[in-house]
């Protein structure tokens, strides 16, 4: 009897704890994402001045950069789509209440599964494509899968994160919660 009572108590506390990791994983992420991007304007900036003012420009800072900034932009997609922060029409959600909100929300994240399923279907299917070609960038020589392996990994954790969302509204929808934003 008393190990059930504590495994309940462990299970509670590590159902209250892991909302707290993943906002912890969340913002340090936001920050990693923010030094790639300044690292991505330094680099910028060195190989500006290098070009104009010295003559020499170092080769494939601009792959590099582009690779960098598209990593950061599918990085950033998800967790945008996670705190429900990403670009979308929500004037209907903002002044729905109760259950029409979260039924709202599920319709959202139908949306979301399906169409983020069908763009990693598609990713998978173009990165195993340019890997058996072997191509290789033009400046720095790196695999062409590397860059286009963003999108696969950008579509299938955008997936994931949209099922993930998906069960929590339906559990949310079935059970009448109140509607509560991630980090609010």
């Amino acid at each position: 009897m008393q190990s059930a009572v504590r495994e309940t108590q462990g299970r509670s506390r590590l159902g209250e704890s892991l909302p707290h990791v993943a906002e912890r994983t969340g913002e340090a992420l936001h920050w990693v994402l923010g030094a790639a991007l300044l690292i991505v304007v330094g680099i910028n900036v060195v190989n500006a001045t290098g070009r104009y003012l010295f003559g020499f420009s170092m080769t494939g800072t601009d792959e590099l950069m582009v690779y960098t900034i598209v990593w950061v932009v599918m990085a950033g997609a998800i967790l945008s789509l996670a705190n429900r922060d990403h670009i979308s029409v929500n004037l209907l959600p903002s002044y729905a209440k109760g259950r029409f909100r979260h039924l709202l929300y599920i319709v959202h994240d139908i949306a979301g599964v399906l169409a983020c399923a069908y763009a990693t279907y598609v990713s998978y299917g173009f990165v195993t494509r340019i890997g058996r070609l072997g191509t290789t960038s033009m400046g720095l020589g790196i695999p062409m899968t590397i860059p286009h392996a963003a999108l696969l990994v950008g579509f299938t954790g955008l997936t994931i994160t949209a099922a993930i969302m998906l069960a929590r509204d339906l559990n949310a929808f079935a059970r009448n919660d109140p509607h509560e934003e991630p980090g609010a």
